[in-house]
């Protein structure tokens, strides 16, 4: 039977477009999508030296430095000259798919603008009121200025397992890749934490939730909620710090039934109480007792990078035709993400790295001896690490053999041995990473099916 098929072509707006993208692959997929004659795309990784800023500190300073490129569009950034060139009477009309959300992006018609709603239930400070809003269970938070005294405040909501603390700044940008995240078991907040001036912090205290950290997250249309299948967010504890490194989400968790069901639930509670439109994620944990959210991604994620970017880019298209109302058949749709989202044989795994050892190579094949990682020869290889040169230093990537994952299943209790080895062969500086806390098999995740079939009814 003939798939249904998506013609993003003819659903975004006439005349020229300007695509402007983080990746270069996405930037070669969106001009093949629209031809060069009507599409000029680029992409901030291809960004001059000159333009680039020497240290970004992590996700939320990379994401700001992208919307400052995005706001020199009109005539005061390195971006203004290709858009002059292809657009020189500015009749053009802009397209920045997620996350891009620049505050100020040029005078250029703009398509699929998220309203400035969606952005502020992204702030951590916020979002529990939006829970309270779509009717999704929480768990209890306090709310202060960052001079309050977080370990009484971390007390009252403190459960048994320990606290969770996220630092905003005010008037900043959403927080991105677990910046601004603190925990602590014993009572003591690590010293790190900004506290200094309660005018320029705000802070948010929940429990310490032990079970798999999972990302729910799927399309919000006028019809129905498309959801996606859960993943397993790889987040793992530095324990010398009291932070975490994310490094990704993986689609190993199965259709899970419950999850799914729960995914439905939100996205229908987002529509029809806020309007809401496209892309959103939920991130939290999986305790043996259910899902608690722990904060909201009004967007389309990260989630699908390891995807090739001709399917990538499709769907971010059919998110930015949902906030405009102009959204293609809905079956298409569903097709598009059970692609998007397949579970294949490998599974990546991705860490940012301010060092490397210039002498090592720059990729390496690997295999597990029991639950320990080991170089090895690419012809007897369990996965593979590769390190790029990226905006923020060294890009890791590990591409893992899924059957291969010792005690099958998940990722995250093996992520660390992933960090180690690449410390030790290629001069990362990852450090001292533990595995996600509680990683025993009591935690269920009931898995079913979820067919493009089922999936429609």
């Amino acid at each position: 039977m003939t798939r249904p098929v998506l013609p993003v072509n003819q659903l975004l707006p006439d005349g020229k477009l300007i695509v402007v993208c983080g990746r270069a692959d996405d930037a070669a997929a969106w001009q093949e999508l629209l031809g060069s004659a009507r599409c000029l795309a680029i992409a901030l990784d291809d960004a001059p030296p000159e333009a680039r800023p020497r240290t970004l500190r992590g996700a939320s300073d990379h994401l700001a430095w992208q919307h400052h490129a995005v706001g020199g569009l009109d005539g005061s950034g390195w971006l203004a000259g290709p858009a002059d060139a292809f657009d020189p009477d500015y009749t053009a009309t802009r397209v920045l798919p997620d996350p891009l959300d620049p505050p100020n992006a040029g005078v250029r018609r703009r398509y699929g603008t998220r309203p400035p709603a969606w952005r502020l239930f992204e702030y951590k400070t916020v979002v529990d009121t939006l829970w309270d809003a779509a009717g999704v269970p929480r768990a209890p938070s306090v709310v202060g200025d960052g001079t309050a005294d977080l370990a009484m405040l971390g007390a009252i909501v403190d459960q048994g397992s320990g606290v969770v603390c996220s630092c905003q700044p005010r008037e900043a940008v959403p927080s991105a890749g677990g910046d601004g995240i603190w925990w602590w078991r014993d009572g003591s907040p690590p010293t790190t934490i900004p506290t200094a001036d309660s005018g320029t912090w705000r802070v948010r205290l929940m429990p310490f939730f032990e079970g798999v950290p999972v990302r729910l997250h799927g399309l919000a249309l006028a019809a129905k909620v498309v959801p996606f299948p859960p993943m397993e967010l790889v987040t793992l504890p530095r324990p010398e710090q009291g932070t975490f490194l994310c490094a990704g989400a993986v689609p190993l968790l199965g259709a899970a039934a419950d999850l799914v069901t729960q995914t439905e639930r939100i996205g229908v509670g987002l529509r029809e109480r806020l309007g809401y439109r496209g892309g959103f994620s939920v991130d939290g944990v999986l305790t043996p007792t259910g899902f608690q959210p722990t904060d909201l991604n009004a967007r389309l994620t990260s989630a699908m990078e390891a995807t090739p970017s001709d399917r990538r880019i499709l769907l971010h298209a059919v998110n930015l035709l949902a906030r405009e109302g102009n959204e293609p058949d809905t079956s298409a749709v569903e097709d598009l993400a059970e692609d998007v989202f397949a579970i294949g044989t490998t599974c990546t795994i991705f860490g940012a790295a301010t060092h490397v050892d210039e002498e090592a190579s720059r990729k390496t094949s690997v295999r597990w001896d029991d639950e320990r990682l080991a170089p090895a020869a690419s012809n007897d290889a369990d996965g593979s690490l590769v390190i790029t040169p990226s905006p923020r230093g060294w890009l890791l990537t590990a591409t893992l053999t899924t059957a291969r994952l010792p005690g099958g299943g998940r990722v995250g209790p093996w992520a660390p041995e992933v960090f180690r080895l690449s410390d030790e062969i290629l001069g990362t500086n990852f450090g001292h990473l533990a595995p996600p806390f509680d990683t025993r098999s009591s935690t269920c995740l009931p898995r079913a099916r979820l067919s493009s079939e089922s999936a429609r009814k």
